[in-house]
């Protein structure tokens, strides 16, 4: 059998067969004093944080759609005074600020990205952007209500200024550096933040405190004149509930960011959704406000609340003769009379918006 010793005189000569070569294995590179179970606590509550920024982001993107016809109608409309109204350009700020707070912490949380800190930066432009213009939408409702009140004007002022500047230095104090590639989630680590950056919550809770009570006292004040129109007594309640909204969301984020730093990495998942709620609440307010000085011109005008083209579908409407109207000023109250015959028809109506319940 010469084959046969062949084969084995070459198996002796090859020696014992050696050990079985390495499974394929990943390398992570752990951060500078953290053990590997650190580090998978870390991730998982990196997926967390991911999984909360994306919701924020799908629910901003979806009232953005809900409320895109209500916005066109704005561009469409031909009545110049509605563009004299600071609350209309919050407004506008306010619906796109929320794609810039919301797009680039997916960057941070959630994909890998060589440009971290620029993608903080652009987040904290945005939510200050959400912040200042929805406090601007809330001032204007709250002026208006008391029908332009130079104190009320002055003590508001006051408080949207302070909150700006907690927001702003706070903001500053973000900050993101490029760590390696990670298997899931973002590369992004961020920087341990200021020990008194609850203050920017803390400014906004304390406006929106003010706002809610200022409100509520104009409620109570004018029960007996809701008698007569129980449509201003909806709108002044649908405003009153945005604003509480917004207050009961900053006051649970607040007490959540003010946590000892057993809970530093549970904090950042409350942060998103301040931004939802307070994007959600402030377009509807100034949607509510619009809808209110529509119905008051009506009103002055001695026009029946309801729209036209609804009374001409059910056969009702009679024309009215023109009658004097009242020009109403940025913060939505009468400052002048002028002819109705002069004024555009969308001074006196705009197509009713839709409210969302």
């Amino acid at each position: 059998m010469p084959f046969l010793n062949l084969a084995r005189a070459a198996a002796a000569a090859a020696g014992p067969p050696g050990p079985a070569p390495p499974p394929n294995t990943a390398q992570i590179v752990l951060p500078p004093g953290m053990t590997l179970a650190q580090f998978e606590n870390l991730q998982g509550h990196a997926v967390s944080i991911a999984i909360c920024v994306a919701v924020a982001f799908a629910l901003v993107g979806w009232d953005y759609v809900v409320l895109l016809r209500d916005e066109i109608r704005i561009y469409t409309t031909s009545n110049k005074q509605l563009w004299k109204q600071p609350a209309t350009w919050a407004f506008v700020v306010l619906r796109y600020a929320a794609f810039l707070a919301t797009l680039p912490a997916l960057f941070f949380t959630s994909l890998q990205s060589q440009h971290c800190q620029l993608a903080v930066i652009i987040s904290q432009v945005g939510v200050i952007l959400v912040v200042g213009s929805s406090g601007i939408i809330f001032c204007n409702r709250v002026v208006a209500i008391y029908s332009n009140s130079k104190v009320i004007i002055g003590i508001l002022a006051v408080l949207w200024s302070g909150m700006m500047a907690c927001w702003i230095a706070v903001g500053l104090h973000y900050n993101a550096t490029v760590g390696p590639a990670t298997p899931f989630g973002s590369n992004c680590q961020m920087g341990p933040i200021v020990s008194w950056a609850p203050v920017s919550y803390a400014s906004s809770v304390g406006f929106d405190v003010i706002v809610v009570l200022l409100t509520i006292a104009k409620l109570n004040a004018n029960t007996g004149n809701f008698s007569k129109s129980a449509i201003s007594k909806q709108i002044y309640r649908d405003n009153l509930l945005y604003f509480i909204i917004a207050a009961a969301t900053n006051i649970t984020v607040l007490t959540i960011q003010g946590l000892d730093d057993n809970f530093a990495l549970v904090k950042p998942t409350a942060v998103p959704f301040s931004t939802v709620i307070t994007v959600t609440m402030a377009q509807r307010v100034y949607l509510n406000l619009k809808l209110f000085h529509q119905r008051q011109q009506r009103e002055d005008a001695g026009l029946s609340p309801s729209t036209p083209s609804q009374q001409m579908s059910t056969g009702t409407y009679t024309p009215k003769p023109f009658q004097p109207a009242r020009q109403w000023d940025s913060y939505g109250t009468a400052s002048a009379d002028m002819p109705m015959n002069s004024m555009s028809p969308h001074t006196i109506y705009i197509q009713q918006d839709k409210i969302a319940q």
